[in-house]
């Protein structure tokens, strides 16, 4: 791998350490915590969240999830108002707001439509999906000036959803075509799209994509087993499956809608379920090699995360996700390169037990910094940001 220095995406993903400690002072000249040890956790409620059941700033069960954090500190996510509208909003490392729609989003009341971002990438850039008066989602990217360009995959009919994005804007996600089934699409950041299935699927989604142009993601065959798949630059796609996944329908590496924690390194990480349906965590390095583990404190179905599952995985090698407890409620964890565990909570999440509640941490910067969403005791969601 060249580490030329003078390369300033390298210095932002930290494979060159002059860079990186000048991006370290730069980021303490704003204000940014990059203590070694864990800082406390910040909450957060974009302006305008509304504050009933089911409303609030973070994820809701008819909804990928998202709230995102790049390496400069800067924060994006979605929530719902109290008319039950999606607005996007981005959080600057000094805890200013600014909230967004996209062009075309229908904001009527009630109808549960609007904008909803999926990633943000260290130039700014913020990628995701409105609905429309139709309920028809379609992809949008828009720029670190707030400028928007919206798209849709072709052969689309209901849905483009992009999930990510890379620091030169090549955006990744799925579609819903004509024939309705789920497929993956690139969208190059000179607006040319390459989509793609998995071999015998039923359904296919990219889920990250590196600076390179490598993309990772799942694919449900029809016997309905999931399996992950690593797409490269030139179209190749392979798939990966992690030791011990079941072969079993609802089994096997990943779900149809978790994500994959993908660094630059080409390290990936993901959640994998066996054949006695107990949910197990995952590493896979570059060269193939995997490192599979449950949280301390999980019940007896693992993480228990099917569907919708989040993940993070920083550059350094750290991983945070969930696991749910014998209580049936939900906890944040951070792996770390060496394999240690922290659990945490956010202060205010709803432990009560069988509540289905608690704590879900959805990325991890290369600092350490953590962010997420919570659920308290009246079913509000949240926003937070764990402090390295």
């Amino acid at each position: 791998m060249n580490t030329n220095c003078s390369i300033s995406w390298r210095s932002i993903a930290g494979t060159c350490g002059t860079k990186r400690r000048a991006l370290y002072l730069g980021l303490c000249a704003l204000g940014i915590a990059v203590a070694a040890s864990a800082g406390p956790i910040i909450t957060f409620d974009a302006p305008g969240a509304g504050t009933g059941s089911g409303q609030g700033t973070g994820c809701f069960a008819f909804t990928d999830c998202s709230v995102l954090v790049n390496n400069f500190g800067a924060i994006t996510g979605y929530y719902l108002d109290a008319n039950n509208v999606f607005h996007g909003f981005v959080r600057s490392p000094e805890g200013k707001f600014t909230t967004f729609d996209s062009p075309g989003a229908d904001t009527t009341p009630g109808d549960f439509n609007g904008t909803l971002p999926n990633a943000i990438n260290d130039a700014g850039a913020i990628t995701g999906v409105y609905y429309d008066v139709n309920s028809v989602g379609h992809g949008f990217l828009r720029s670190p000036e707030g400028a928007f360009a919206t798209f849709d995959a072709p052969g689309a009919s209901q849905l483009t959803n992009p999930i990510a994005l890379n620091l030169e804007g090549a955006v990744v996600g799925y579609y819903f075509n004509q024939n309705d089934v789920f497929r993956a699409f690139l969208r190059r950041p000179d607006g040319t799209f390459e989509t793609w299935s998995g071999p015998g699927a039923s359904s296919t989604g990219a889920y990250n994509i590196d600076i390179f142009g490598t993309a990772v993601g799942h694919y449900q065959d029809n016997s309905f087993v999931v399996h992950g798949f690593v797409h490269s630059p030139q179209g190749k796609l392979t798939t990966v499956d992690a030791p011990d996944a079941g072969t079993g329908s609802g089994q096997g590496t990943g779900s149809p809608g978790s994500s994959v924690g993908l660094n630059v390194f080409g390290a990936i990480a993901g959640y994998y379920t066996d054949a006695n349906n107990v949910v197990h965590g995952y590493l896979r390095n570059p060269s193939g090699e995997y490192a599979t583990f449950l949280p301390p404190g999980v019940g007896p179905q693992g993480t228990n995360c099917y569907n919708d599952c989040p993940v993070g995985l920083n550059d350094w090698g750290s991983i945070t996700g969930i696991y749910l407890n014998a209580n049936n409620v939900y906890h944040g964890f951070l792996r770390t390169p060496e394999g240690k565990f922290t659990t945490f909570e956010a202060p205010g999440a709803d432990t009560t037990p069988g509540s289905l509640n608690g704590t879900f941490p959805y990325s991890i910067n290369d600092w350490g910094a953590i962010t997420g969403y919570y659920i308290d005791a009246n079913n509000v969601s949240h926003g937070f940001l764990r402090l390295p």
